[in-house]
């Protein structure tokens, strides 16, 4: 590690006057769509209306539903085309599906009435590096191409059922929120517009995933039917889509 860090630097102090023309600092802020089963929705039920607990759709379904992202990225171009950079973002999923889990509960207990409730949906930060590879058209339209990698934290949201039959609210119980670690990684492509010397908007998109194992706690949870999740280990795979705006240090 120590003879890259070291190989990396002396290209950088060799190429630095280049480097300077191409590299950036950007903030940015637009749309996140989950995908894969995290964004699956099911509830599969038997003859009976009971959850099925072995069913592989009702273990991996996530019912995340889009949100937002926004944060801040740069890079340092050591050459012409190819740089090294990263990035620190925040992204928050809604909650999709809450109508048919809220039933799955209703026909599983066998019970008049449940209300189901969501706190704040998926959240999660990205603390990403790697290399950026920049094509330059015209002077002032330029692609930028980008694979990164490092560390991702995701918590889930907390959910809460209100159980009523016979007139009478039998309580909640809820699952709770839980946080958890792993390596993501992302792959991009950024189009970008210089509007003055030392400035350009951005249009990106790209694709992420990560892979954090949640232990999941259940309280006040007294009967052990309907949809039950102790573990949840799926790909957290998503797309994003933003605008964003940079400074190019060395611009001209």
């Amino acid at each position: 590690m120590k003879k890259v860090i070291i190989v990396i630097l002396m290209l950088v102090a060799f190429t630095g006057i280049q480097a300077q023309n191409n590299s950036f600092m950007s903030v940015f802020g637009g749309v996140t769509m989950p995908s894969g089963n995290w964004a699956k929705t099911a509830y599969n039920v038997d003859e009976i209306g009971g959850w099925i607990p072995t069913d592989p759709a009702n273990l991996s379904s996530g019912f995340a539903g889009t949100g937002s992202t926004f944060g801040i990225e740069g890079a340092y171009f050591f050459s012409k085309y190819f740089g090294i950079g990263g990035m620190v973002s925040y992204s928050t999923f809604g909650f999709n599906g809450l109508d048919t889990l809220s039933a799955g509960y209703r026909s599983s207990f066998d019970v008049d009435q449940v209300t189901t409730s969501v706190g704040a949906g998926y959240t999660m930060w990205n603390f990403l590096y790697g290399i950026y590879f920049r094509y330059p058209f015209t002077e002032k339209f330029s692609v930028t191409a980008k694979l990164l990698g490092g560390f991702t934290t995701a918590t889930t949201p907390s959910i809460a059922v209100d159980v009523f039959d016979g007139g009478n609210d039998d309580g909640v119980f809820t699952q709770e929120p839980c946080t958890a670690n792993s390596f993501g990684y992302m792959a991009g492509i950024c189009v970008s517009y210089k509007i003055l010397d030392y400035l350009s908007i951005n249009l990106q998109g790209n694709y992420s995933s990560s892979q954090p194992d949640f232990l999941i706690d259940n309280v006040n949870r007294n009967a052990n039917v309907g949809r039950l999740l102790k573990e949840y280990n799926q790909p957290l795979t998503y797309m994003n889509v933003t605008l964003g705006v940079s400074y190019l240090f060395g611009g001209k």
